[in-house]
């Protein structure tokens, strides 16, 4: 005698409450999350120098003694980068210097500065200021060839006491490149030392506004 097996009944109404209840479990979520605030943008406080190993540092900071906070560059490795509203930021320091001005030069071509090595280089007292020459803007062949950046001041500073022999470097262009190498050149002349609001800073840029 064969076995009987109760075969359950599915009628159409069932079907269309399941799909129902799966399409209100999926939804529900997408709902709340679509109604979830969006997280802004991580800003990180702009540290010139060696703002990873906390070695030699600068905090930058504006005209009212508030610290200047920026995007990161999430592409730059050998040195410290932020983007501060489409100025970029790169500092980093190097160690065992015989020649300032030639590893500014140096430096600045391997932070990705076009024509590094064929940069200007004026001295603030113990500051090296880098700027692109006046001339045309010709291409020229080679990996750091191309258009000289846009508002661009290159700053190397020399250690003294505990930073003997290391040198910081900054590097400061984008559309307000000008501004902030106005802010950013007495802090670095003046090594970080010091009341910030004391210094002849621009009050152009502020924490509260920066475009």
């Amino acid at each position: 005698m064969g076995q009987y097996r109760l075969k359950p009944h599915f009628r159409a109404a069932h079907v269309v409450q399941l799909i129902g209840v799966l399409m209100v479990v999926i939804s529900v979520p997408l709902f709340v999350m679509d109604r979830l605030p969006v997280a802004a943008g991580s800003v990180d406080e702009v540290i010139l120098g060696d703002s990873v190993g906390g070695g030699w540092q600068i905090p930058l900071r504006y005209a009212d003694g508030e610290p200047v906070m920026c995007d990161p560059i999430p592409d730059v490795v050998m040195e410290g980068g932020w983007d501060c509203d489409g100025t970029r930021i790169k500092s980093l320091v190097v160690t065992e210097v015989p020649d300032p001005e030639l590893a500014a030069l140096r430096m600045m071509r391997a932070m990705g500065v076009s024509r590094g090595m064929d940069l200007e280089v004026a001295r603030d007292g113990d500051l090296l200021v880098l700027h692109h020459p006046e001339r045309p803007d010709v291409p020229e062949p080679g990996f750091y060839a191309g258009v000289p950046e846009e508002q661009f001041t290159g700053l190397a500073l020399s250690g003294t006491g505990d930073h003997e022999g290391e040198l910081l470097v900054v590097s400061i262009d984008g559309e307000r490149g000008d501004d902030f190498t106005d802010l950013i050149r007495p802090q670095v002349r003046d090594n970080g030392g010091g009341d910030v609001t004391e210094l002849e800073l621009p009050s152009v840029l502020t924490s509260e506004v920066r475009v």
